[in-house]
């Protein structure tokens, strides 16, 4: 091997630029698929508070027609009420939290000295789901949350903000001109945990006045085993009982294959009377992988080829002295392979530092302007590790296979006299 890479050197040193665009052209392809491959799976892929990812359904749409009139009807968001009648008691479900859909742009602070902080109402279950970490305090009890007690758990930037200190617990903070006191403090985190993510977390959040839509989601942690297909037969067939009650006034539920999975999640949970179509977004995203293989790939050949035809000579001699074709190939893959590779590295190592210190590279889909970049273990696993070096090797195989092949058919004759 050593002797190998030797030669390889000793080629690049004779063929200085070719050498120098194959590597950069392998680099820069490595790159831009790493950055593709890390925004997607930061998508998917668990961190905290999101660690659940894996396990997490979500609920948050109720669609109602009216059969009788041209199945005209409404949707939009679910009542506490009907997230109970839907999803609660579900067998195989762990925890089911009962939380605000969308996040509350608050003014926090009093006397003039306001900062905008995003509230989220929750109940004590999603604190069980979502590992936020606590560095102060607790988190609120059952029995807060059931009595919507003004009490609170913020953020570390929120507390530095408001107090100076995450050692704020005890301590009241103005939210809108209402008074929350703290009980605990939370580390910051990415928004891109685009479920759990909040500033301040507030105690309740169920509204038994709302009478069918409202603002209300659910979270439900699956348990280790149970089949998320048995979780959406369970809903479904709540549906079906709920349409009994709506059947007096002639209306009946729409089912869209909820709740919904990370997946579904990350490609944008649809509109309140649309049905998930996952498998259009696994094609979009296929296909632009195959594409920045593809067109890199292509490229690679051909300067490839331009180093195969400089070398033709070296291959006549090596086939008179009774190297076999599938040696050929072989060595030229081989070669080849350690020169992607070596880019490949370069490439993974500039794509890991880009994610990790650029944030605007996630400002697309962190909706809330957090700043805070994903968790370094989201963005460096093993998943990404074995993709990158994957992507290396079938960009190698498809660059390099055809110069190999039309190598070792060359006329051993006429490749030594070739000029």
């Amino acid at each position: 091997m050593k002797q190998r890479i030797s030669q390889i050197i000793r080629d690049m040193r004779q063929q200085p630029l070719v050498a120098t665009v194959t590597f950069i052209a392998t680099v820069l392809s490595i790159f831009l698929f790493m950055v593709v491959v890390i925004t997607t799976r930061v998508k998917v892929v668990p961190f905290a508070p999101e660690s659940c990812r894996d396990r997490l359904l979500v609920g948050q749409y109720i669609h109602i027609a009216d059969p009788g009139n041209g199945n005209y009807g409404s949707s939009g968001g679910m009542s506490y009420a009907t997230a109970r009648k839907l999803y609660g008691g579900l067998k195989g479900v762990e925890h089911t939290s009962y939380f605000q859909s969308l996040q509350t742009q608050s003014a926090c602070g009093e006397d003039g000295k306001y900062f905008n902080v995003y509230t989220r109402p929750t109940d004590s279950e999603f604190f069980k789901i979502f590992d936020h970490k606590l560095i102060a305090g607790r988190y609120y009890t059952a029995a807060e949350a059931a009595s919507d007690l003004p009490v609170a758990v913020v953020s570390e930037r929120t507390a530095r903000k408001a107090f100076g200190t995450v050692d704020c617990t005890g301590r009241e903070i103005s939210l809108n001109h209402k008074r929350y006191r703290v009980v605990g403090v939370v580390s910051d985190h990415s928004f891109l945990a685009a479920t759990a993510c909040g500033d301040v977390f507030l105690a309740g959040g169920s509204d038994e006045n709302q009478d069918m839509f409202g603002d209300t989601s659910v979270a439900l942690l699956v348990a280790e085993g149970t089949d998320f297909g048995e979780i959406r037969r369970q809903v479904k067939a709540r549906y079906a009982v709920f349409d009994t009650e709506l059947a007096p006034e002639n209306r009946v539920t729409v089912y869209h294959e909820g709740p919904f999975d990370q997946e579904t999640i990350a490609g944008g949970i649809p509109g309140s009377n649309n049905t998930p179509d996952t498998s259009s977004d696994r094609y979009v995203r296929f296909t632009l992988y195959a594409l920045l293989l593809l067109v890199p790939a292509i490229n690679l050949s051909s300067l490839l080829h331009s180093r195969m035809r400089r070398r033709i000579s070296e291959i006549g001699v090596r086939r008179a002295f009774g190297c076999t074709r599938r040696r050929i190939i072989t060595d030229i893959i081989r070669e080849n392979f350690i020169i992607t590779l070596a880019g490949g590295i370069v490439g993974v190592v500039l794509g890991l530092v880009f994610a990790l210190t650029y944030s605007g590279l996630y400002e697309d889909m962190d909706t809330y302007g957090s700043g805070v970049t994903p968790a370094l273990d989201s963005v460096i696993n093993w998943g990404t590790i074995l993709i990158a070096l994957g992507v290396c090797f079938i960009l190698n195989l498809i660059s390099a296979f055809v110069p190999a092949w039309q190598a070792s058919r060359l006329n051993p004759v006429e490749a030594i006299n070739a000029k």
